[in-house]
């Protein structure tokens, strides 16, 4: 495929492609932020409800196709937009109701124990959902030739069971009935594939790479396996109940990168690093802990174990300095802090490509 506003794709991709592989073809993946030619004004609506904001995914594609209109994605910067009515979506699979805030949407919990889990059965034909398939379909027509439609945030296997039954409960049936969660977990994932496949394959159809809310990429199915929930229990909880569906959930994925969110969740580092299914880390250290510098050891350790990395630096400084410590095969350097001047941009590109070089920086 080709995109009007990026016509370096093809390179992208394949910069991505050797990056899974822990490779590189002229220097690491970078995704940074340039600066905007000219101003953005965003198109306005009146919503009588936060839930009908949420839901207008005409309303939504129109914001994105302004917001690109004269904007430039330098480096391996892609634009996406994707479909999203908040991160407990797979809940409304099976029955749960949304309620809606500014930045996000809850689930309402239904279920009065794990065991009740067991008895649940996916529908995909939901208010939610196809909400979700109508944004998916809409922004593949609007945006065709000028951006990718990724997946929507999909949150299964641990996440989904918290959000059917509520974080505090779930871990209380942890300690009360831990085989119940377990099988709970192995229900649910059972339909991870069918949930997955229902907006892919309609992306796939259009020609177009898969992506979602982290602008990773590749042509076939690629997720960003996660579950938030795991900072709050131990490792052998994990281990026990949530790491064999996340095994599952990778195994049907052609490429996947975990998504390992703050520093409770680092206690699993280790036994994640040892399924050879997972490809690579995407390492979210939380606000007020950073910059991505103070965690080089983290990074080190995933590439020693053979999977790639998705850097959040803090900036370009931050960056370099996070470079002096590791290899560029398999690293993936994502530059907050802009947007930034093309000059500045050009600069930091020159350097990684140095590093990629084996040249001093």
């Amino acid at each position: 495929m080709a995109l009007s506003t990026k016509s370096d794709l093809a390179k992208v991709l394949e910069r991505f492609e050797a990056w899974w592989h822990c490779q590189i073809i002229d220097r690491p993946v970078v995704t940074i932020g340039q600066k905007r030619r000219s101003r953005f004004v965003q198109p306005r609506a009146d919503h009588a409800t936060l839930r009908d904001k949420w839901m207008d995914m005409e309303h939504a594609i129109e914001v994105f196709a302004a917001s690109i209109e004269d904007a430039v994605f330098p480096a391996d910067r892609v634009p996406v937009f994707f479909p999203n009515v908040g991160p407990e979506i797979c809940a409304t699979v099976f029955g749960c109701e949304l309620d809606f805030a500014e930045v996000t949407s809850y689930s309402k919990p239904l279920a009065g124990s794990c065991r009740d889990i067991l008895s649940l059965q996916p529908d995909l034909d939901n208010p939610y959902w196809n909400a979700i398939r109508r944004g998916t379909e809409l922004s593949l027509q609007a945006g065709e030739g000028k951006w990718i439609t990724g997946l929507a945030d999909l949150h299964t296997n641990g996440d989904l069971l918290a959000s059917l039954r509520d974080p505090a409960e779930l871990c209380l049936d942890l300690a009360d009935d831990i085989e119940s969660v377990r099988a709970a977990c192995e229900h649910v994932t059972k339909f991870y594939p069918l949930m997955f496949d229902d907006l892919w394959n309609r992306i796939r159809a259009a020609g177009q790479p898969c992506t979602t809310w982290t602008p990773v990429l590749h042509r076939g199915r690629s997720y960003v396996t996660n579950c938030d929930f795991i900072c709050m229990i131990s490792p052998e909880m994990f281990q026990r109940t949530i790491l064999p569906s996340l095994v599952e959930e990778m195994r049907f994925l052609e490429r996947n990168i975990f998504h390992l969110d703050g520093p409770g969740a680092l206690k699993h580092l280790d036994a994640l690093l040892e399924v050879k299914e997972l490809n690579g880390v995407q390492w979210i250290y939380g606000a007020g802990k950073g910059p991505a510098a103070r965690w080089t050891d983290v990074y080190r350790k995933c590439q020693s174990a053979g999977k790639c990395v998705q850097v959040c630096c803090a900036d370009p400084p931050d960056a370099l300095a996070v470079m002096e410590h590791l290899r560029p095969e398999g690293a993936w350097l994502d530059v907050g802090g802009g947007p930034y001047e093309a000059t500045e941009i050009d600069t930091f590109l020159a350097r990684v490509t140095r590093w990629a070089a084996g040249k001093k920086t």
